[in-house]
């Protein structure tokens, strides 16, 4: 079954692009659902793990026994960071500064396994639409994805930005700015890749250029093509 990942600009309307396509082909939208699962699997809030995750702030502290012990709770991703880590050729487990016995924090490689493992197993089932978080790399082998990628000019993301946050111009600008640095390190940083490298992508889709509707069509008449194989 097919899966599209999508890596996107801020302000270039990615995230809308990407949630149609989901609505229109009936597949599962995962954004926040990551950092949902991994909140669900470390015991701790979304917003620390989403603050982690595009900021690389703080720390989150997690349940050791959670990612040591094979364990399925009702509505949970069945998930033992230990049990998947010779399979994907980690090695497990980065743990740092014990409060007791029973809780850690989590660092980043123990976080990038998770993700990790849990992008992969979004592949494996199909049918779903991956934002952001290096997808584009670690299902860049997956015979039936589809990567996308989407932009638009820096002074539109701006004006952008403006309308939908609130912010003034300048803080726009520095928005903007800081994103596309945050995002540029993060594949580069624990990846190797360039997020600007165009062999990584099936497609790219310049906002700026091709309305939203549009896009959405286009990416979703290829994916019924991948589905159809």
């Amino acid at each position: 079954m097919a899966v599209i990942t999508v890596a996107r600009e801020i302000g270039s309307r990615g995230d809308r692009v990407a949630e149609k396509v989901a609505e229109i082909l009936g597949y599962e939208y995962v954004d926040q659902r990551l950092v949902q699962e991994i909140a669900s699997i470390t015991d701790t809030t979304a917003e620390e793990v989403e603050a982690y995750d595009e900021k690389g702030e703080g720390k989150v502290k997690y349940f050791l026994k959670r990612l040591l012990v094979p364990e399925v709770s009702p509505g949970s991703f069945p998930l033992s960071a230990a049990a998947y880590a010779s399979e994907l050729g980690l090695e497990f487990a980065y743990v740092s500064e014990f409060d007791t016995k029973d809780t850690a924090y989590l660092d980043r490689g123990t976080y990038q396994l998770l993700i990790t493992t849990l992008v992969q197993d979004f592949g494996q089932t199909g049918r779903a639409v991956v934002v952001g978080r290096a997808s584009q790399i670690i299902l860049a082998e997956h015979t039936q994805a589809c990567h996308v990628k989407i932009v638009a000019p820096f002074e539109l993301r701006c004006e952008r930005v403006v309308e939908s946050q609130g912010v003034d111009a300048d803080g726009a600008r520095k928005l903007v700015e800081q994103h596309d640095q945050w995002r540029n390190d993060y594949l580069r940083n624990y990846h190797g890749a360039d997020w600007d490298d165009p062999l990584l992508y099936h497609l790219t889709i310049n906002t700026g250029k091709m309305d939203c509707d549009d896009a959405v069509d286009l990416i979703a008449e290829y994916a019924r093509k991948l589905d159809q194989r």
